[in-house]
């Protein structure tokens, strides 16, 4: 075209959790692995909260890192969706941990050893989901070796008149199945009590084998699948509560979450007590919260600031990087900041202010007010807000250059 408007390249603010942070959300994560690595035996789980879109993955891929690199400790990532579809949510987590586990030391015959006698126990839920709930225990899913004795006998029984929902097939590979688990049931493990106490103990009895201080397991992204799903997900985490040396840290809205315990445990009574049952359920679970705030005014105005110059300028520039360093510090006393104004600026990256940057402080100034309030500090909406904004500016300067293309 011979007008005056030049065509740009369309920009886009990904979505994904960023490797830079720009909300100065390393503190919080630098305070999760403080709290892990100054507690290197006892269990516990941590839970960072927020909505949706609030930033806890990047909070968690953060902590993550953090972690690599030691060899003893193990931190393994969880996205909740992965589990989403299985039949039974709760074994595959525990059979994905142990199976890390293997996998971190795989020429080791202790931790090949002590990872089978782990998913032995596993067995026992695995069975107890195919047997149609005849042995499932409501509190931990774990059958005792009676009730599997009795599901062979009832199943051997059954399929001499099978039902027409259920094939004979089906019914005697349970029944194997179960008489397998039965040769290698301890004898002395005849009450529930007992299943669970065996099974945290084998299982620290494969983290020495591994010669681990730390086990670190990562949950992101639970809130977002399907209750069932969820409750299966918190309940295999809580098998572990009493085993030493193991962290889980959890990313999800605490709300979804109650919502997902109401929804799983449906005639569960009124509560008579200052907090509901889902609350209740969720505190006990997760004994460290902590909440990603919202952005406030300041915050806001630094985060479109920096969304955009880290747009506009090369890949790299060494320009950006002045400017972050500038706002990290500004962000450290957010009672004091202006989010990046005019002299921070230019003190970062000097004047005259590079087009970008100008243009970037001029759009935050504009639209900082209107993105608090409207999106509730929400860095995931002030994102799509942006994007939104820059698509209908292209689409303008498309109508505007083809119009004056057809002038000419």
């Amino acid at each position: 075209p011979s007008g005056s408007r030049q065509s740009k390249v369309l920009m886009f603010l990904n979505d994904q959790e960023t490797a830079i942070d720009l909300l100065h959300y390393e503190a919080i994560a630098r305070t999760v692995v403080r709290f892990i690595n100054e507690t290197p035996r006892a269990p516990v789980t941590i839970g960072v909260h927020g909505d949706w879109g609030a930033g806890k993955s990047s909070v968690l891929k953060m902590t993550e890192a953090a972690f690599q690199g030691k060899d003893r400790v193990l931190c393994l990532w969880f996205n909740g969706w992965t589990f989403e579809g299985f039949e039974d949510a709760k074994t595959v987590v525990l059979e994905t941990i142990v199976d890390e586990l293997r996998r971190s030391r795989p020429m080791s015959t202790k931790v090949a050893e002590a990872a089978k006698k782990v998913l032995r126990r596993v067995d026992w839920l695995k069975l107890a989901r195919k047997a149609g709930g005849m042995v499932f225990a409501a509190a931990t899913g774990i059958p005792t070796v009676e009730q599997l004795r009795d599901v062979v006998g009832a199943v051997t029984d059954f399929v001499k008149k099978p039902q027409d929902h259920v094939t004979a097939d089906d019914l005697k590979k349970v029944a194997a199945e179960a008489q397998e688990v039965l040769k290698e049931a301890p004898k002395d493990a005849e009450r529930l009590p007992e299943h669970i106490h065996a099974f945290r103990k084998e299982f620290n009895e494969l983290l020495e084998a591994a010669d681990l201080d730390r086990l670190v397991v990562i949950i992101d992204d639970l809130d977002r699948c399907l209750p069932k799903t969820a409750i299966a997900t918190l309940e295999a985490i809580r098998l572990f509560l009493m085993v030493e040396r193991t962290a889980f840290v959890i990313g999800a809205d605490e709300v979804m979450i109650e919502y997902a315990v109401r929804e799983h445990f449906p005639d569960l009574p009124p509560s008579s007590g200052p907090l509901s049952y889902a609350r209740n359920y969720l505190e006990k679970l997760i004994q460290v919260p902590f909440r990603v705030p919202a952005l406030g005014l300041a915050e806001t105005r630094a985060y479109i600031t920096l969304l955009l110059v880290e747009l506009g300028l090369p890949a790299g520039d060494e320009r950006f990087q002045k400017l972050l360093t500038a706002a990290r510090e500004d962000m450290k006393r957010p009672w004091q900041s202006r989010g990046l104004d005019m002299r921070q600026l230019q003190e970062a990256v000097g004047s005259p202010l590079p087009e970008e940057v100008r243009q970037a402080h001029a759009i935050g100034a504009v639209l900082t007010k209107i993105l608090t309030e409207g999106t509730h500090g929400n860095p995931r909406q002030i994102k799509r807000f942006l994007n939104t904004m820059m698509l209908r500016q292209a689409i303008a300067n498309f109508h505007a250059s083809s119009y004056e293309v057809w002038m000419d």
